[in-house]
């Protein structure tokens, strides 16, 4: 709880406290008002003051005794079946949890309940009255999740998720998989064709001249017989060019038929072949506990950490553009579509109850418990306080009534005894 939230509960205590004393002082007052005209009409022979005084006093006295007899024992005297509420606690608990489980948290009554609210039509009115707020919230929520996430503990929690999730992916199985889609309708030839032509053109390009030509010659360490080959390099240059291209075009020469074969070796290999799987299951788990696995895994985090806090820092903010788009798609989704809607209500319904039934039982037992925790005093102090106010007027009206009635009584009996 905030401590503006526990400040406000305070301040309304204060005010429940005040007029509880105030309604106190009123009933006791009125009280000793009904004493003191009983004086007077006693003393000076005024039969229907006094009649409506003294009735005034019983029905004031027998309230007061009723209402301190619900908290605690009147005077302090342990009368039976006086302090009901602190002497009855437990099977009061019990009804109470009881009561809430059975009357808020049942399937029927939620779905009654939420049927009649119809919350994505109320989310719906009100997400436009509200977008730029709600963008707010879930920016800033981004921004300290991804700040408190920047902790030693969570990448090591990550690196190894990481880990534990990629230790479970059979890596050749997979390589297999996709070794087989590229194979299908020898998509896998447009490989060696690019390849073959990215040769040819870095044989071709003028930058490579020098280390092209240095290739040719190094072909023989006689210089005499380098100097011999020099003159020819670019004529041997441009034929392998191409030749490169030609080997590129013609997909029915042998070089192509000799990559399809060795493809699929490779591939039974993967499927098939247990050292080969085992061989890449080691050097895949070699690789997941190497120090620098945790580095990268630290360092795109830290990478994808900085982006985002940089990027809400900024007017203009990605994130930021991308939350107010996405809640202003939602509005026209829930403005629109009323199936939409409907599946929103099913699934805020669905979820509720099933909340509802997983909680319930521990709903009840929270309630038993905080009663159970609480002393006399503090459960007494409690429900006087919420009540308390409320009672006062069982007294004040006790007084009065009872006076009405007493006055009535003796003038009936004056008619009575006239007549």
């Amino acid at each position: 709880m905030t401590d503006i939230a526990e400040r406000a509960i305070q301040a309304e205590n204060t005010l429940r406290q005040r007029d509880l004393d105030r309604m106190k002082w009123i009933a006791a007052g009125l009280l000793g008002l009904a004493a003191c005209l009983y004086v007077i009409g006693k003393a000076y022979a005024l039969g229907y003051l006094a009649a409506f005084a003294e009735a005034a006093m019983i029905g004031a006295l027998a309230d007061w005794f009723a209402v301190v007899a619900l908290f605690r024992h009147p005077l302090g005297v342990p009368i039976p079946h006086t302090a009901i509420i602190t002497r009855n606690r437990r099977s009061i608990a019990n009804s109470l949890a009881d009561f809430v489980v059975v009357q808020f948290l049942s399937a029927e009554i939620i779905s009654e309940r939420l049927r009649r609210f119809d919350a994505a039509r109320h989310l719906s009115q009100w997400l436009p009255r509200n977008r730029e707020k709600v963008a707010a919230y879930l920016n800033q929520a981004i921004g300290y999740g991804v700040k408190a996430l920047d902790d030693r503990r969570i990448h090591d929690f990550i690196a190894q998720a990481a880990r534990n999730k990629l230790q479970s992916i059979d890596l050749s199985g997979f390589m297999a998989d996709g070794l087989e889609l590229v194979t299908r309708d020898q998509r896998h030839r447009k490989i060696l064709h690019g390849g073959l032509n990215r040769f040819a053109d870095y044989v071709e390009n003028p930058d490579n001249t020098e280390k092209i030509s240095a290739f040719i010659k190094g072909w023989s360490d006689n210089s005499f017989v380098q100097s011999m080959i020099e003159p020819f390099v670019p004529t041997i240059r441009t034929a392998v060019v191409n030749k490169l291209r030609a080997a590129a075009e013609d997909e029915s020469n042998g070089l192509y038929l000799e990559f399809d074969e060795q493809v699929r070796i490779y591939l039974c290999r993967l499927q098939q072949d247990p050292e080969l799987q085992e061989w890449i299951t080691h050097q895949k788990n070699t690789w997941l506990y190497h120090p620098e696995f945790g580095r990268q895994i630290e360092s795109l985090w830290g990478q994808f950490r900085d982006w985002v806090v940089l990027d809400l820092s900024h007017a203009d903010s990605v994130i930021a553009d991308k939350m107010t788009n996405l809640i202003g798609e939602l509005e026209s989704y829930l403005a629109g579509n009323e199936e939409i809607r409907a599946w929103l209500n099913d699934q805020i319904q669905a979820a509720l109850i099933r909340a509802a039934d997983a909680n319930k039982g521990m709903v009840g037992d929270l309630i038993r418990e905080e009663f159970a925790g609480w002393d006399d005093k503090y459960l007494v102090n409690r429900l006087e306080l919420y009540l308390g106010k409320d009672l006062q007027y069982i007294r004040i009206n006790g007084t009065l009534v009872g006076g009405l009635f007493g006055l009535l009584i003796y003038a009936v009996t004056q008619l009575v005894a006239g007549g």
